[in-house]
């Protein structure tokens, strides 16, 4: 497309099932659609912030696992006695 829109094809089955969520909404299906794809397409901070620190993992090369479990291990609360 020209705009840099998509045309995506779905089955019949689907196609009714959206047809019918849409009608409950009372929305238009494009509409209900429209929202429904940039419902599930949009990323969450927590998402934002996991990539981040994944990047920066790869990156600079981690913490030690030893290291981690170390850290780990000693924020744990020790058993009630």
């Amino acid at each position: 497309m020209a705009d840099g829109g998509l045309t995506l094809q779905i089955d019949e089955a689907l196609a009714e099932r959206l047809k019918a969520r849409a009608e409950a909404a009372g929305q238009s299906v494009e509409d209900f659609a429209r929202q429904a794809l940039d419902a599930v397409t949009q990323r969450s901070p927590e998402a934002e912030e996991m990539d981040r620190i994944c990047a920066e993992t790869l990156r600079d090369g981690g913490v030690p696992w030893e290291e981690f479990e170390a850290r780990l291990l000693s924020t744990r609360r020790s058993p009630a006695g």
